[in-house]
């Protein structure tokens, strides 16, 4: 089993996220950072990452990026938005993986807190503080 704690993943982004530099920090480029992060992160720890995966009998819903080990399941699944997304939520709902996480980037924390109103149980959220 592969353990991904909240510690491990908070201290990895917001470091790659507070390295980009202020000018550029616009939401595509903070999303994709992330993406490429987390990317590196489950190669280190010998899982396949597949970046914008399509939940079966989904539609138009996807993630934008899965964990699977070696025989083929999904271990981890993430969700990357400036805000908690209804879309997303269900996305991660259908895929059954061991730890599911919503990533949020939003400087309007009162907005992150109003849109935590979607999450459910199993699926965890961690927002990354910008300054």
């Amino acid at each position: 089993m592969v353990e991904i704690s909240q510690g491990e993943l908070r201290e990895a982004l917001a470091k790659e996220v507070a390295g980009i530099p202020r000018h550029f920090r616009h939401e595509p480029t903070i999303r994709q950072t992330i993406k490429c992060t987390l990317y590196n992160m489950l190669k280190k720890k010998a899982l396949c990452p597949v970046p914008d995966f399509r939940p079966p009998r989904l539609s138009g819903g996807f993630l934008d990026l899965i964990g699977v080990d070696s025989s083929g399941s999904v271990v981890c699944a993430f969700a990357i938005n400036p805000l908690v997304d209804l879309k997303a939520i269900k996305s991660l709902e259908a895929v059954p993986a061991e730890n599911k996480w919503m990533i949020t980037f939003s400087k309007i924390e009162k907005k992150v807190k109003e849109s935590k109103f979607f999450l459910k149980p199993g699926i965890d959220h961690l927002h990354l503080e910008q300054k």
